[in-house]
């Protein structure tokens, strides 16, 4: 490292958005992280022995990286920590998905703790992305008047192993479109395809010229 300090982008969990700055050392040896042209710097403590550990989980980066991809490295990393949560079907009885959220309110501790589990994966895996942004009652009620959200329900499953055993129990949260107050055309729905005719033309007519 030079006398300048070395380049880096910053993003503590604590932070609001990531920083460009360099890191540099004072003269007791403790790592500091100098945002922008400021000449005070916050103090990074442990960072010889936290520095791989803060570039795993993407609040470290070399040099000054672009926000974008400090944002998309971000939700990748919390994607990954998230929708791999699988809930294992251990110990589930009855094996009958619910029908609904209301239903596990009837369901023995066991049961509920698990489908609850199942739930939260969803869900968060949902938030990480991020799908959606949480508005206010007030945001709301104020967009009904104009345009109206889609809702949402959450349909339950449970998956078996090649044995037919019970795997893992898994939920999905779907947009009901059929909800949608847009009137679409054919035009705007139909995806365009090939004939079969189409298809055969243009395959001979690529064996033709090679």
């Amino acid at each position: 490292m030079d006398e300048g300090g070395a380049n880096a982008t910053l993003f503590l969990d604590t932070m609001a958005k990531p920083r460009h700055g360099t890191l540099n050392q004072d003269e007791d040896g403790n790592w500091l992280f100098y945002p922008g042209k400021s000449t005070s710097g916050l103090t990074l403590p442990y960072l010889t022995a936290n520095c791989q550990s803060l570039m795993d989980t993407g609040q470290l980066f070399r040099g000054h990286a672009k926000f974008r991809n400090v944002y998309d490295a971000c939700n990748q990393l919390s994607l990954c920590t998230t929708v791999l949560r699988h809930v294992l079907a251990h110990g589930l009885s009855p094996l009958i998905p619910p029908t609904s959220l209301k239903s596990h309110n009837s369901m023995t501790p066991s049961d509920k703790a698990i489908w609850n589990s199942a739930y939260d994966e969803e869900y968060d895996g949902l938030v990480s992305l991020p799908t959606w942004e949480v508005v206010a009652e007030a945001e709301f009620k104020q967009l009904s008047k104009g345009k109206r959200a889609s809702p949402t329900m959450a349909i339950a499953n449970i998956k078996y192993d090649a044995f037919n055993k019970p795997k893992r129990v898994k939920y999905r949260l779907v947009i009901l479109g059929n909800f949608d107050h847009h009137t679409w055309s054919k035009e705007d729905t139909a995806a365009p395809v090939l004939s079969q005719l189409e298809l055969r033309l243009l395959t001979s007519l690529a064996v033709y010229h090679k």
